[in-house]
Parts: C-alpha cells; structure tokens; sequence
C-alpha cells in the first residue's frame, strides 16, 4: 500500500514504536553534493539501549559508507536526487533490518527546498526474541511520488 504524504518529513517507524530524530545532528562522510539532496535522519532503538556496536552501512550507486550511530542512536546522512540507496542496520545479536530510499523524483512538484527531510526510527529486535527468523527483504520503501513530489512511504 503507497501512502501520500505532502510534508517534507516523517516519522516513521519499522518495529514496534516510533520516535522523532532531530535534525541537528552532524552530516555522515562523504556528504555527496547534488542539485537537490535529501537529509535522512533515523532514530534506532536496540532491546539493550547501548548504541556503540550498531553499524549504518549506506549504498547507492555502486559505493558504500559507514555512518556514524550517536549514543543515543541518531545519526544523519545525505543523499543526492536520482539515487536508491540502501540504509543496512546491524547489531550483533540482534535481526538487520535494511530501508529503502529512493531520491528518484524528489525534484518533482512545486517545493522550493533544495534539501528535504526525511525522519523515521528503526527498531532492532534480539534475535532470541524473533526464533531466529530473518527479513526477506527491505522492511520499508521511502521514496518521493513522481506525479508531485510528495513522499511516498510503502
């Protein structure tokens, strides 16, 4: 199911709560620079609350990069337009979980930003806790309505 959303940011959660990340924190490596970007900030949440083992692997367009997990599990990256990157997230111990965001249309409709926000928390669950089941695929698919620009979650 695609849902519409015309705001430039959304919380959004994958598990089982939800949390709101500020966007002030500091850019991953290798910020790329592009006509029009999108700044993703995630919130993760871990069963044992310690963020230090967490890993953000990041790719699109063939190259990868680890960004930095802050102690309280928010960090920030930056993805040019016409990309669809990967966000991987892994603890040991714990299910990975993987996002995806699609850049593709986010110049289309009538916003003026340069830079979009997206927001949304992740949440990792032990793998005790899940009789060592694992995802098949992403667990959700952020991306931006061709048709107007708007974010498009599914």
């Amino acid at each position: 199911m695609k849902t519409c959303i015309s705001s430039f940011a959304i919380l959004f959660a994958f598990g089982t709560n939800s949390f709101a990340a500020p966007a002030d924190l500091p850019e991953g490596p290798g910020s790329p620079p592009a006509e029009r970007e999108v700044q993703v900030t995630a919130w993760l949440q871990a069963f044992e609350l310690s963020y230090d083992d967490i890993t953000v692997q990041v790719e699109y367009d063939g190259g990868s990069e680890t960004v930095g997990v802050n102690d309280r599990g928010r960090f920030n990256v930056t993805l040019p337009a016409d990309v669809e990157a990967v966000l991987r997230f892994e603890k040991p111990g714990h299910v990975t979980k993987e996002v995806i965001v699609d850049t593709r249309h986010v110049a289309a409709g009538d916003f003026d930003e340069r830079v979009r926000k997206v927001s949304f928390g992740v949440v990792l669950e032990p793998e005790r806790h899940m009789a060592d089941q694992v995802y098949a695929g992403p667990v959700g698919t952020i991306g931006f309505d061709a048709d107007g620009g708007c974010l498009a979650v599914e």
